[in-house]
């Protein structure tokens, strides 16, 4: 079988939850030898030469496609005349027509999007994110190809203090029906999709491998790990947890903190670990006792937390750290939104050794029921018709 398969962002740039996502599903459509043709766009995804000659080389596609959304400025006329007016109004962004919903599409992508479309046959459409839907859209050279949407997110949760949640909403189901399939992350979002649209909606969470030589560190090092990139909704979290919950901690206690949402971060203190970018993170989960996630908004699943979940680390989090989780409790998880009731929970987990093995526990349980690769695995085989 054949399959279409659109990401506006590099998947190899493992620093997001999205980007894993979509390596993870890349990986599946790989084990069950379907054919891959994989499209990106050039800008969005930040790619260079370098980074299109390393995904070629993966072995995660047979043929590649980083197409760029709109010309060089170099002839500005010419970017001006056939680019940017012809898309003011592809796009929808005249001021008598507001579309309260993220359009990412631009005619220049589609036709070319359609170029390759018109060339090959596929069996499978794989379009991530609602913004870009209208790939799909009124495209005569989708032929009988079966549409499959990942929609990684509510996006009219996430823009809600920003457009009209009414149409917003209107629009983003709109665009989940254009497909025979959506595939929703998360418990939450499966519900309300399902409950609007009319195609249909497969609950497909992360899936992750279970970590090899689980348990290998036994003098552990870190007593605490908090994985985030640098979005709005981490730089929230981080600042909570800094300002309110890092004061009530005892200053041994040491913490590491990767990804860029160090860029965001003024604290210095001896007993932070500071890590921009971890290539491979097992050594570090490896290492630490417990897992943060002090999310305080957003939506969907917390892909940190089911990294943390697969190393039997027990995690501390406020409510929104568990959005998504297909068990609410007796999951590894200790929640709470108060900033002492968060410290009270990090040093119960610290000091209380009884505790900790029963939060560990319920971790590798709750990771090995709802998000182990080849259990996933096996319920995408009944979407994707593979006996």
């Amino acid at each position: 079988m054949k399959v279409l398969f659109f990401m506006p962002d590099n998947p190899l740039k493992k620093n997001a939850g999205n980007r894993t996502r979509a390596l993870s599903m890349l990986s599946y459509f790989k084990s069950r030898n379907f054919e891959i043709d994989f499209v990106s766009e050039y800008y969005t995804g930040r790619w260079d030469e370098t980074d299109i000659i390393a995904f070629e080389q993966s072995g995660l596609a047979d043929n590649t496609y980083v197409i760029k959304k709109k010309p060089s400025k170099k002839n500005i006329l010419y970017y001006l005349l056939f680019y940017k007016l012809p898309n003011f109004f592809y796009q929808n962004k005249a001021w008598f027509f507001p579309l309260q919903f993220p359009e990412l599409v631009t005619l220049r992508f589609k036709r070319a999007f359609k170029k390759i479309l018109k060339k090959n046959d596929y069996d499978y459409i794989y379009i991530n994110y609602a913004s870009w839907a209208k790939l799909v859209e009124d495209n005569p050279f989708v032929k009988k190809s079966i549409k499959v949407i990942d929609t990684h997110d509510f996006i009219t949760a996430q823009l809600q203090n920003k457009n009209n949640i009414g149409q917003s909403f209107k629009e983003e189901i709109r665009r989940i029906s254009l497909f025979d399939v959506a595939l929703a992350i998360s418990v939450e979002e499966q519900y309300i999709f399902s409950q609007f649209c009319k195609n249909k909606v497969v609950l497909a969470p992360m899936m992750l491998d279970k970590p090899e030589n689980l348990h290998a560190v036994k003098e552990k090092s870190l007593d605490l790990i908090y994985v985030a990139s640098d979005n709005i909704h981490n730089q929230r979290a981080a600042n909570w947890f800094f300002k309110d919950v890092y004061p009530l901690l005892p200053g041994n206690i040491q913490i590491c903190v990767i990804g860029q949402i160090n860029e965001h971060l003024s604290i210095k203190a001896p007993n932070i670990i500071s890590v921009n970018f971890a290539e491979d993170l097992s050594t570090y989960y490896q290492n630490a006792k417990v897992a943060l996630c002090p999310m305080l908004t957003g939506t969907g699943t917390k892909i940190k937390v089911v990294e943390a979940l697969s190393y039997g680390l027990p995690i501390v989090c406020n409510t929104r750290g568990i959005d998504g989780l297909i068990n609410k409790t007796n999951n590894g998880c200790l929640v709470s939104d108060d900033p002492v009731a968060f410290r009270n929970n990090i040093m119960k987990l610290l000091t209380d050794e009884s505790e900790y093995q029963n939060q560990a526990e319920n971790a590798l349980t709750a990771f090995s029921m709802n998000y182990e690769r080849e259990r996933c695995y096996r319920n995408l085989d009944t979407v994707f018709e593979i006996v």
